[in-house]
């Protein structure tokens, strides 16, 4: 057989994929599947960003259980250096994971891997955030239980990630996190809605990429398809995802690494969608199918499945578009506040490569001339009120000027001063590089995200009420004028 690699031809206005010619679906020529899966075993990883291309060129027009057979033999079956590692290393490497949350696409996914019997060699990894649906939780043994033996399934926790203030905002890893009342207790109950990104950070991107690191994966297959929309749209068959530039458990490169190679496994992992360019009726009709059992909420009309409080039932509003799948994912995030473990990291990182490069750091300027900006040596002071008179009410913003959302609303606490409600008097402390003093040995003042709102009054007694609303002039102007006179 001689194998064409990319040769693509311009046929009725239509790119034409050499490999896939060779095969038709509805034909059952066991000797064409076994042709063209030979012609697919010479097809090695790409080193350059044109061999990447017309490798996505190839795999296009292909099944995804060509494709799955494809990567299961480059990276496992035909890869003698993976071979010879695991007769030295023994079996705690596995160039080849699916990472999935058990979606449709994803059971697609794992029921073709069973059936072309290559299961048994590549674990299956899901991430539980300690937040999902309990029918999610007992769909885990029904999905064990249908693979029975085949299935090796390994479920992440989240991470604990603590901040030391002698570490000047370094982060020490704790270990894991097994139960939703420790997590609550490490970081918060809202911290899924205060900073969606660093929660995002410690269930799933941080859990997954140490096992990941553990397993010295290659490549790992996810359910992402094009119909879902979004960023999505664009994805290709093969990707590769490289490290950040100050990704802290990246592979450390030895001398032998290729550096000219853009893809070598020191500097990122592959990504592998074989359902790319299916639909979602195409998924749930093969589900239906090959009774491939799925998650009973499903049924219930949910389309798309992840934490318990940011699922909901997909909008009519989006019925045909693309989204329509994802529409009812990560309802009720707050984008109108910067996290405040993310925000500090980025101004950490940001701080540290201006100072390496020599360039100068400057903070934004921020003005509130009818403000009081407070420090550590001044705040408990005005807290205390020893400078207000008794029956005032401190408004207190937590505020950073590198944050987005504190920049956007610093005209709104701009006019909230000017307007000088009687009564009230308004004060900022800039959290950026500095810690909250502590209020009679409590940490009173809980901030999760900037900008965070206090209203400080000692009338009958001392209190501290946060202000949950929209950051929008009149909301808080209300709420405000509301509380002053319930005092």
């Amino acid at each position: 057989i001689v194998v064409v690699i990319s040769l693509l031809n311009n046929i009725g206005g239509r790119q034409h994929h050499v490999l896939s010619e060779r095969y038709d679906a509805n034909d059952n020529n066991s000797a064409a599947e076994t042709e063209l899966l030979q012609a697919l075993y010479d097809l090695p990883l790409p080193t350059t960003q044109k061999e990447l291309v017309d490798l996505n060129d190839e795999l296009a027009g292909l099944e995804p259980k060509f494709i799955l057979q494809w990567a299961h033999h480059t990276l496992l079956a035909g890869n003698h250096n993976y071979l010879r590692s695991r007769e030295t290393n023994g079996w705690n490497s596995h160039p080849l994971v699916q990472v999935t949350s058990f979606g449709p696409t994803g059971l697609v996914i794992l029921d073709q891997l069973s059936k072309y019997n290559l299961l048994d060699t590549v674990p299956v990894i899901t991430m539980d955030t300690l937040h999902l649906f309990k029918e999610s939780y007992v769909f885990y043994d029904t999905v064990q239980s249908h693979y029975n033996s085949t299935l090796h399934l390994t479920t992440t926790k989240p991470v604990h990630i603590a901040h030391p203030p002698e570490l000047d905002g370094d982060s020490v890893f704790k270990g894991f996190i097994f139960s939703k009342v420790e997590f609550q207790d490490v970081y918060s109950p809202t911290l899924w809605k205060t900073d969606p990104r660093y929660y995002t950070k410690v269930t799933k991107i941080d859990p997954l990429q140490q096992k990941l690191e553990e397993w010295q994966t290659i490549m790992w297959i996810t359910g992402r398809r094009r119909s879902q929309g979004g960023e999505r749209e664009k994805l290709d068959v093969l990707e590769f995802d490289s490290f950040p530039p100050d990704e802290d458990n990246r592979r450390v490169r030895s001398q032998e690494d290729d550096n000219d190679n853009p893809f070598h496994s020191s500097k990122g992992r592959w990504k592998l969608n074989p359902l790319v360019y299916w639909s979602y009726d195409q998924v749930w009709n093969y589900i239906k199918a090959n009774e491939v059992p799925y998650n009973l909420l499903y049924d219930l009309g949910f389309t798309s499945i992840g934490d318990e409080m940011t699922t909901t039932l997909p909008k009519k509003s989006h019925v045909g578009d693309a989204i329509y799948e994802r529409s009812g994912r990560f309802v009720d995030l707050n984008r109108t506040e910067c996290g405040l473990h993310s925000h500090l990291q980025k101004i950490k990182a940001l701080k540290k490569h201006h100072e390496e490069a020599g360039e100068e750091w400057t903070v934004p300027e921020l003005t509130c001339e009818k403000c009081i900006d407070l420090n550590e040596d001044t705040f408990l002071e005005t807290v205390e009120n020893n400078n207000l008179r008794d029956d005032s009410l401190l408004l207190l913003e937590f505020y950073s000027p590198f944050c987005g959302s504190c920049q956007e609303f610093a005209p709104v606490l701009n006019r909230l001063a000017d307007y000088q409600i009687p009564n009230i008097v308004v004060a900022r402390f800039d959290i950026t590089e500095q810690n909250i003093p502590k209020y009679n040995n409590q940490e009173l003042f809980q901030v999760e995200s900037t900008p965070t709102l206090y209203l400080v009054g000692h009338s009958p007694s001392f209190y501290a009420e946060v202000y949950s609303g929209k950051h929008e002039f009149d909301a808080i102007l209300q709420w405000l004028t509301k509380k002053r006179n319930s005092r």
